[in-house]
């Protein structure tokens, strides 16, 4: 492969990947993660999660059990972005939280889930 072969090789790379070639497979999901613990089992984050979404101003759809320690719940933003949370155990009472929402940033819709979340789950363990 030539030096011009090469550059223009790159080039076309590099013109798919700021032309967000990847936009057509919507919704996607940012690759990382923003992620926090809860002092809680990951049944009690899942249902705090669950009332989360809708009181965070966004649309849930579902919940899915993806093996014993871990869940998904996803939905969408009010602008149609995605929205990944994965719940995993990291002992009995102790979830990790981690969410991925739309393509860039997004910390502001994490943080409000995030708020609400850990309000429920301050209500679930406070009850006897």
């Amino acid at each position: 492969m030539t030096l011009s072969s090469r550059l223009a090789v790159a080039l076309v790379v590099l013109t798919l990947g700021l032309g967000g070639c990847t936009a057509t497979w919507a919704p996607q999901v940012n690759p990382v993660p923003y992620y926090t613990y809860y002092p809680a089992a990951l049944g009690v984050v899942t249902a705090a999660a669950e009332k989360a979404l809708p009181q965070a101003g966004m649309r849930f759809t579902g919940s899915k059990q993806v093996d014993p320690d871990t869940t998904e719940v996803r939905g969408y933003d009010s602008e149609g972005n995605a929205i990944l949370i994965t719940l995993h155990a990291e002992g009995a009472a102790v979830t990790k939280f981690s969410a991925r929402i739309g393509l860039y940033g997004h910390l502001r819709e994490v943080e409000a889930i995030e708020h609400w979340m850990g309000r429920y789950v301050g209500q679930s363990m406070a009850r006897p």
